[in-house]
């Protein structure tokens, strides 16, 4: 089963009013100005491409393997 389909059967036992609360919930996620779920414009995508070939030329980001580690270290993973 996919994790949709898991999704709406767990919804499908929630009562109406919980549902239209996390309806309410994920409506307000997306209609924030710093919702990181909004759509980007063309231009937003190639400022933070960027921005982030910037950070990689000057060697400010972490590794993704070192991030991976740290998380799994910061919650016990």
């Amino acid at each position: 089963m996919t994790l949709r389909e898991e999704t709406k059967n767990m919804i499908d036992f929630l009562p109406e009013s919980d549902v239209k609360a996390i309806y309410g919930l994920i409506k307000n996620l997306y209609e924030k100005e710093s919702s990181p779920f909004r759509p980007l414009t063309k231009k937003q995508i190639l400022a933070d491409l960027a921005e982030s070939r910037d950070e990689i030329e000057s060697g400010a980001y972490t590794d993704f393997d070192i991030a991976i580690n740290e998380i799994e270290k910061a919650y016990g993973l």
